[in-house]
Order: structure tokens, then sequence, then C-alpha cells
């Protein structure tokens, strides 16, 4: 009864509680379904890192107090939660890991202080990347990234992928895996990276790495000034405390904003110190700006305000400083817009701190202020520096310090010859220069110098030139004017080794109406300055030289120190350590002038009877001539002649190594008159002439009579074989002997009346000669129907007895009134003979013979 009792109480206690846990639930489901929660209508990434959620918030929902949950992967693992007071409608979320990681899923719910909860919203998921390719893709890849920040870097493989470490920074990193794809490890506190970035691998074996940058945000602006040296630009400047460490498209950006004004770009001038520049506004004295500095992290931007006239420091911009022997002149020269403004400007000379100011007022243009530096030491070494300012603002900056040299009271300036034979001597040469009108020279000091100062030999000259012994090496010299001031500054000369062989090149040169303007080419050797020197060939040489500086390759000689005419040599030397050695040498004249020798003829030239060669002599590289020799000039004239202008003929040679020329085609057996000069630039010199006679031709007139005989022998032969064929010819042939026809007066009134041809209008005539047989025919030929134009003559051959003989008569008065043709019956046969009418068928007409007796050649015309 008790263990009954017992399990029945246990039972109901049982069922209470749950019926009070189920009213309790029940009872919360119905309180949270009373507030409703916001909408995420809208998820996106605002770059790698960002993501954007836009919820549809209501009256209702402002102020209230929600929670957002960030979950990862399919899986949903919450990464994150916060609390939100909703006030706008859109909450920026930043993650730890690339967004193109892995799916990034994020919903929302309700919460108040009391404990009852509201319902969560359904999960919106940004999707992450999904690889396709046998690659592996790396994030982040190629992002700026902050210093001092936390991150997730993560590798993306195509399939499942079991990896156990990863590289950052050539660093092993342990591996999380995020899914069965995607491997990520975390990297805190991460360093600033220099320009090459910071590279990141998924395995240590990989080729493939993803680079990336660690930089910082923009710092606060500090130390700003701005100011103008030449009221035409401003110049704002401000400091930065740690220097930028990306270049490029990722480096920080500087900009100053104006404004009523565009914005102007500024750069980083040193690693410390921004700089930027823009000009000046007309009218305007207050300047309001704005500074700006920005990166991929962030910005940073500050306000200045000025007044331009608080900001002018003038700066000179340029000094130049002309050193005397005990004064110098400075020029500090000042550019800019400084009209209606007080200038004042100062300079400082060291050693001693001697300071000098001058006053003027600003002007728009070039202003120069010339300060007098006095007292001052001879051969002595001075820097000087300036600054300006205006009236009741600081000093400018200085000016670059300008270093001079006050000259020496006697300046020595030194050259050497040198010449090389059993005993090699050289001749040291100087001029001297006085700065000061009371200085007297006692001597001057002349030392060989070694390489121990206490071994040079000294010895005291009194002229300006002294010829001393030296071996083959290489040595120095120093040459110091003596005066009662003391020693001048030594100038120094170093004399080469004499196995040092010199290459020069050689040209030629014509000065003009101003002088020489010589130039050379640069050497590569050369360290010290050049030194020109010259001499006037083919007299005493008075040797002249001038030193020019090392950077310079040019050289003008004023016309006043050479003569016309007279030809002059320049050698320039290029020096170095070693000494001077010959790099060019120029040859030329001030004025080239005609010459005034003439050459010398051969007084046997090659003559023929059509040809004379000329030979002569004549030195063309004499340096005594008044100009450069370029050829020679003949005239030819011929002898006997009234006009000398067609006789005469005029000849240029061009070479003037030339020394023979052959004149051809002249006329034998004549005289002939040579005119020879040289000639310059400047025209032809005086001439040497002579006289030569071409010689007879025998040769000529012996081949003429040889012609002549061989043309009679010739002749002869030719007759003789004629006279010898002639008797040769058969006697049957003698009937060719054909005499002219004499026409009787009967058969001249005949052959007009029937108007036949007369013999002078017969064009031609063919005679066919054919072997005559007894009792055979012979083929004649018979003329006749002429006026056929497309035959004009049609033979007909007509068998003729071998009895009729070649001979014929003329005959007259024969006519035959029954003849139906006309016929002229010019020849008649004088043999009479019976023929029967066959005879004289042919194959164009038949003409019957009505007069027996007769037999007639019909013909149209006949012409011998």
């Amino acid at each position: 009864m008790r263990s009954c009792t017992s399990t029945e109480m246990i039972y109901y206690w049982t069922n209470i509680l749950i019926f009070i846990i189920i009213s309790e639930h029940v009872k919360r489901c119905h309180s949270s379904d009373n507030i409703s929660v916001p909408d995420i209508v809208k998820l996106r990434a605002l770059d790698m890192w960002r993501m954007e959620m836009k919820m549809n918030m209501t009256e209702e929902h402002r102020n209230q107090t929600y929670e957002i949950q960030v979950g990862r992967t399919k899986n949903m693992y919450i990464i994150d939660r916060m609390s939100l007071n909703a006030v706008a409608d859109t909450v920026i979320w930043t993650s730890q890991m690339p967004l193109n990681c892995t799916d990034h899923s994020v919903r929302i719910r309700h919460i108040s202080d009391n404990p009852t909860l509201g319902s969560w919203s359904a999960w919106k998921t940004h999707y992450g990347d999904k690889n396709l390719s046998q690659d592996v893709k790396m994030y982040p890849k190629n992002q700026v990234l902050k210093e001092g920040s936390t991150l997730l870097f993560c590798c993306i493989y195509s399939e499942d992928a079991h990896i156990t470490d990863m590289f950052f920074n050539n660093t092993k990193y342990k591996v999380i895996i995020i899914s069965s794809r995607v491997k990520a490890i975390r990297v805190e506190n991460i360093n600033a990276t220099n320009l090459y970035g910071v590279s990141f691998n998924c395995s240590k074996d990989s080729s493939e790495e993803a680079l990336n940058f660690v930089t910082f945000p923009p710092e606060k602006l500090h130390c700003i000034r701005c100011e103008t040296t030449d009221v035409r630009n401003i110049t704002c400047t401000w400091k930065v405390r740690r220097a930028p460490n990306l270049g490029g498209s990722r480096k920080r950006m500087y900009r100053l904003l104006i404004r009523d004004s565009e914005a102007v770009n500024c750069s980083l001038k040193n690693r410390h110190l921004v700089s930027c520049s823009f000009p000046v506004i007309q009218q305007q004295v207050t300047y309001n700006i704005t500074l700006l500095v920005t990166n991929s992290l962030g910005r940073e931007r500050e306000h200045y305000i000025f007044n331009i006239t608080d900001t002018v420091f003038p700066l000179p911009e340029r000094s130049e400083v002309t050193a005397g022997v005990l004064d110098a002149v400075m020029d500090l020269q000042l550019n800019g817009s400084f009209r209606g403004l007080c200038i004042i400007c100062q300079i400082e000379v060291e050693p001693g701190g001697m300071t000098q100011e001058l006053q003027m007022n600003g002007s728009d243009s070039f202003q120069h202020f010339i300060f007098e530096i006095q007292k001052l030491q001879p051969s002595m070494r001075y820097t000087t520096r300036g600054r300006c300012a205006t009236q009741d603002n600081d000093w400018g900056r200085w000016t670059p310090s300008r270093a001079f040299l006050t000259g020496p009271l006697v300046t020595v300036d030194v050259w050497r010859q040198i010449r090389n034979g059993p005993v090699r001597t050289v001749t040291l040469l100087w001029h001297t220069v006085k700065s000061h009108p009371e200085v007297y020279i006692e001597a001057y000091e002349v030392c060989k110098n070694h390489t121990d100062p206490q071994s040079d030999k000294c010895i005291n000259v009194t002229q300006t030139r002294v010829d001393l012994p030296v071996d083959v090496h290489v040595c120095d010299f120093t040459v110091r004017a003596v005066s009662q001031t003391g020693l001048s500054v030594p100038s120094q000369i170093t004399i080469p080794s004499a196995y040092t062989e010199a290459v020069m090149n050689e040209k030629r040169i014509v000065g003009n109406a101003e002088g020489f303007q010589l130039s050379w080419t640069r050497s590569s050797s050369s360290t010290c300055d050049y030194t020109v020197e010259w001499c006037m060939l083919g007299v005493a040489c008075s040797l002249q030289w001038r030193k020019v500086p090392v950077n310079q390759t040019y050289l003008s000689l004023e016309a006043e120190y050479f003569r016309p005419g007279v030809r002059y040599t320049f050698t320039v030397y290029w020096c170095n350590a070693e000494g001077h050695r010959p790099h060019e040498k120029h040859i030329g004249y001030l004025e080239e002038q005609k010459p005034t020798q003439c050459p010398t003829l051969d007084p046997h030239p090659s003559v023929t009877w059509s040809s004379v060669t000329l030979k002569w002599s004549f030195d063309e590289d004499d340096p005594n001539h008044n100009a450069f020799i370029t050829g020679y000039e003949i005239t030819v004239q011929r002898d006997l002649d009234s006009d000398i202008s067609q006789s005469s003929h005029r000849q240029m040679i061009n070479k003037p190594h030339s020394k023979s020329f052959t004149f051809s085609d002249l006329e034998e057996d004549r005289s002939y008159t040579f005119h020879l000069s040289a000639c310059s630039s400047a025209g032809c010199g005086q001439e040497t002439s002579t006289t030569i006679t071409t010689r007879k031709n025998y040769y000529l007139l012996s081949a003429k009579i040889l012609v002549l005989l061989l043309v009679l022998v010739s002749c002869c032969i030719c007759l003789c074989y004629c006279q010898k064929i002639l008797r040769e010819i058969p006697e049957e042939f003698n009937f060719l002997h054909l005499k002219a026809l004499d026409l009787d007066e009967d058969l001249y009134e005949a052959s007009e009346k029937i108007r036949t041809f007369k013999i002078e209008e017969c064009h031609w005539c063919d005679v066919e000669v054919l072997d005559v047989h007894h009792h055979t025919m012979i083929q004649n030929t018979w003329l006749t129907d002429a006026e056929d134009l497309s035959h004009p003559f049609i033979t007909y051959k007509v068998p003729v007895p071998s009895f009729l003989t070649p001979s014929y008569q003329l005959t007259t008065g024969i006519w035959d009134s029954q003849t139906t043709d006309l016929t002229n019956f010019t020849y008649v046969s004088s043999e009479q003979q019976d023929l029967s009418d066959k005879m004289f068928e042919t194959d164009g007409k038949v003409q019957e013979a009505k007069t027996s007796g007769f037999i007639s050649d019909y013909v149209t015309s006949v012409a011998f």
C-alpha cells in the first residue's frame, strides 16, 4: 500500500512539473511572437574584408536592441556576435578572413533586458569563391593590409586536400581547417613591409605565392608652414613623423585644397617633409587652405589660414663673386614681384665674420644687390653667402656658400720645350703678371721637386727662361717670383717621360679678320688644362702659349698678334698627372696671299710631233710660302698667231704634289710657249716660261708615200688582170658590141603616126643571150602588152630559127593594112625566110604574118 502510494506520488509530481515546463514554454513562445524582427533585405561585400547588411527597419524596430550572429561555412559555425541598438538600417561587419575564402551567413533577433528573447531571422548568406581550376586560389592577394592587425590567410583547392603547414613571410604556421577544400592560417600583429611586400605560400614547395603590402593609416599633420620667396608662387610644407613605406599605386597621396580654386598635388620632398606649390592669386591677401593626406587605409586633413604679407622671405636666385687681389665684389640677384615692399639683403664673409647689409625698394624686375668687400689678403681663400628679408619679417634662408680665392700679387705662367738628344734638355719659359704696380720682382726661384721635399734642388735666375738637363723619367719643376713682399704662389709643370709616344692629328686652318678660331676634339685622358702653343714657321721661333680649361675645347686668338701671309703652327697639348702630351696640330695662315715663288721647269721636256710633257720642281710644303699651294696653272700659247685669245689654252692642275703634265693634239713642227705658275686660294703667283717646238712627223710622210706606192702597184695588177680576162672571151660574144641605132626620117615619121614609144621613154630593156646551135631553136623574149598594170611586161617566147643572125637593120615602109593589132616594126630581120604560122603561136595573141618573106619581132618598146 505504501509502495503504491509513493509511486503514485512520484508520477503525480512528475506530471505537474512537465505541465509547468510546457506552460512556461508556451508562454514564452506567445510572448516572443509578439515582438517582430527586421528582415535582412540585402547582404553584399564592400571589399575583400567588409560585408554590408541592409535591413528593412520600421519605426517600431528603431531604438531596439538586437543581436546579430555571423556564421561561417555551410555548417554555420558562429564566428562573431554583436549587439546593435538599431538606429540606421545598414550595418557593416569587418571580417578577419577574406570573404572570398568561404561562405558567410548572418541572422538577427530581438533582445531586451527581460529574459524573454525574440526568435532568430532566417540566415542570409554571402557565398565565397568556388575553385573550378587546377590552380590553388590564395586570399588575400595584392592587398594593402593594416599594420598590427590579426588576419586569416586562406588557400582554396579544387578538390579535397590534406595540408598541415602554410607559410607567411617564410615562416611556418599551423593550418586551420575551414572545410575540406579551404585551409587557412592565422597571423597576428602584422608588421609593416617595404616596397616589395610580404609573401604568402600554401606549401613550402609551391612556386606560387601571393604578395601583400602592410602599411599604416595617415598621421595627423604638424609643423605646417607656407611661404613665398618671389611673391609669384606660394610653397606650403609640413613634416611627416613617420615616412611612408609604400610606393607606386599604393603610395600615400598628398593634396592641397584652396577655396575657390583647383586642388594642387603635393610631393614628398624628402622622407620627412612634404611640399606643394601653387601660384599667387592676384589681389588676394588671406588664404584658407586644406591639406589632405590619404591612402588605402584612411585619410587625414588639416585646415590652415595665413596672410601672404607675413610669408614673404626673399631668396636670391643667384650669387656671383669676382675676386681681385685685395678685394672682391659679390652680386646677389633677386628675381620676383616685390613692388611695394622694402627688401634688405645681407652677406657674410669668412674667415673673419665680416657682414654687410644693403636696403632697396622692391620691384617686379631683376634686382642686383652689389657688395664691395675690402681689406682682403692676396692669395687667400674666402667663403661668402647671402640672405634677404622684407621689413618687419624674419630673414630668409642663406644662399649656398661661395668660395673664392684672391689673386696673388705676382702670377707666373710656366711652359716648357723638350729637346731629345744624346742629352735630354728641357727649356722652361714663363710669363709674369703683376697685380700691383708697385711690386718689384728681384729674381725667380726654379726648383726641381723630388719625393722628399728636403731633396729639392733650387736655383735663382733673373731671366724668364732657363735650360736644364733632365733624365728620361717623369719630373716636376716649380717656378716662383721673388719680390719685396716675399715669394709668389708656385707655378708647377710636369715633364713627361721620354718613352711616351705622341700621336697627333694634323689639320689645316685659315683665319679671318678677327683672328684664329681654334677647336679640337676632347681628350678622354685629360685631367687638367689644355695648353695651346704656336710659333711662326720659317723664321726664328718665338714660342707663345695659352692655357685653356679642361672642359673647354676651343680658343680664340686675336688677329693683332699675327701677320698675314705667314704660316703658323698651333700644337694642342692635353694634360694629366704625368705631364703634357701633344694632342692635335693645326697649321694655317691668318690671311693667304698669292705665291711669290715660281716653279722651276725641267730644261729637257719630253717632245714628240704631237705632244709635249712638261716637268718641273717645286717645294709646295715649304713653310716660307705665304699660302697653302693648291695646284698649278699652265698657259699654252701658239707662236706667230695674230689672235692670241684663239691660240692660247689655260690648264689648271689641282694636285699640288703633281710635277708633270702632258699636252697632246699639238701641231707638228710648231713652236709653243708654256707659262707655269703656282696657285693658292688667293690666286696664282709669278710665272716661269719656256718655248718648245714640236718635231716633224716623218712617220706620217713615209706612210703617205708608202700608201701611194701601194695604190699604183694595185692598179697595175688590176689592169693586167683585166686584160688577161678580155683575151679569154669567146668570139661568139662579139655581137654584144652594140651600136646606137640610127633612126632615119621615115622611121621616125612612121613611129610618130602610130604613136609608139620613143626610145627615151623606154624604161628598160631585157636582152637575153642564149647559146645558138645549128638546126636548133633559141628562146627569144618578146615584150608586149606593157599597158597591163598588173604585169608591166608580158614575155612571149617564140621559137626562132638558129640560122637567124643577131644583126638587125631598121626597115621602113613595111605595113600590113590587114593587121588587126598595132605593131611596132622597129626591127626587121635582113634575111627572108618562110616560116609557118605555128611558129608564131604564143600563150597570148597570135599574129598572122600577111607579108611573105619577113619575120617581125613584136615589141612595144625597146631601150638600151
